[in-house]
């Protein structure tokens, strides 16, 4: 089975950090950002696009666990948010290192990707809807969520013909379990 859609790499963000940055999505009444799953995206977006339509499944999931299996869990903490005229404003993280590795592992694998325009930035979105105003650019630009947490689950994301709100888990598998 060959993949459909447009398809994505990311690691899922552990609890309470996914919740408290679906706070600030529902916040801004970000309609898009509250159906889609709070993540650093590692293939799709930046670096290399996503998934090529006619590679099989099977192979594809079978060679994203042998990268999984011997990747250790990333330890990660929120560094500024940054604001990717015109409308995206995402958390950046310190001490990329660990995701820009990741990132390389992926994209020399075997795996074949489609184009993007944009290098490889880990992070995690928090705004995408158009129009803030001066006082949100203000507080998104300010926005701190402290601490560090666990990246140990990567997951293929299936964006869908229906829009963002027809997002399906495809694949799962944790880091570091070889």
């Amino acid at each position: 089975m060959a993949f459909d859609n447009d398809t994505f790499v990311v690691l899922d963000l552990p609890e309470p950090f996914a919740s408290a940055v679906m706070d600030v999505r529902r916040r801004h009444r970000d309609d898009v950002r509250i159906v889609l799953p709070v993540e650093v995206t590692m293939t799709g977006s930046s670096g290399v696009g996503v998934f090529a339509a006619d590679q099989d499944r099977g192979t594809v999931f079978a060679k994203l666990d042998e990268i999984a299996a011997s990747t250790a869990p990333i330890k990660a903490q929120f560094g500024a948010v940054l604001h990717w005229p015109p409308s995206l404003y995402v958390f950046s993280y310190e001490h990329v290192e660990p995701f820009h590795a990741l990132h390389e592992r992926l994209a020399t694998s075997g795996i074949r990707f489609g184009p993007t325009p944009f290098p490889f930035t880990p992070h995690t979105t928090i705004r995408s809807r158009e129009g803030a105003n001066d006082e949100e650019r203000d507080e998104l630009l300010s926005l701190q969520i402290p601490g560090e947490f666990c990246l140990d689950t990567m997951s293929v994301y299936e964006g869908g013909p229906g829009g963002p709100q027809w997002v399906r888990l495809l694949h799962r598998v944790g880091l570091g379990r070889a």
